[in-house]
């Protein structure tokens, strides 16, 4: 853990424990971190209108309402975010696509996240990937876990085991897994 992480976990210690000072500390160190990860996902994606900003403020918010969640330390805080962008990202391409009833599908592509994994096949529609990890999740929570991690995080391998306090190997299976599972599901939907 480099000291940027050690600084976070100690943050974000004392914000749990009711630090009023650890908040806007916590805030300034993660708020930076947060703001690259979500810019690196939303340029992905063609037609993506919500902003990083946008998307790191509302998830920010989001997080600030989980004070009763116990961060472990900085890698579980950044699981824990990704989920948060991911449920964001959705809803607002959900709540967009209802207001244009069928338009513009937005598609995002997974093969950019690791370069040296199988590709999933091109691209696929985020609306779409979140009713496929919905479903994945009833077979194996982990995969989807994994996911979220690599992609909506931006988290490498090596982090991913860390926030997951499982191997490399586990996790790089578990990416595999999860890709192969996707892609299984995309050939089969007509």
């Amino acid at each position: 853990m480099n000291d940027s992480s050690a600084d976070i976990t100690l943050l974000l210690q004392r914000w749990q424990g009711g630090d009023k000072g650890a908040e806007g500390d916590l805030m300034q160190a993660i708020y930076p971190l947060l703001h690259r990860l979500a810019g690196q996902r939303l340029r992905r994606g063609a037609a993506i209108t919500l902003q990083a900003t946008e998307l790191v403020n509302e998830a920010y918010v989001k997080l600030l309402d989980q004070r009763r969640t116990s961060f472990n330390d900085r890698h579980h805080f950044l699981a824990i975010a990704a989920h948060v962008m991911r449920r964001i990202v959705i809803d607002h391409f959900r709540e967009r696509d209802a207001q244009k009833r069928g338009g513009d599908v937005v598609v995002i592509s997974l093969d950019d996240v690791d370069t040296s994994a199988q590709p999933l096949g091109g691209t696929i529609d985020l609306v779409e990937l979140d009713r496929l990890l919905t479903a994945l999740e009833r077979v194996d929570a982990r995969c989807v876990q994994v996911l979220e991690l690599r992609y909506f995080a931006g988290l490498s391998i090596p982090d991913t085991a860390l926030a997951l306090g499982q191997s490399e190997s586990t996790i790089k299976r578990d990416w595999q897994f999860a890709r192969t599972w996707l892609h299984a599901q995309l050939r089969s939907t007509p």
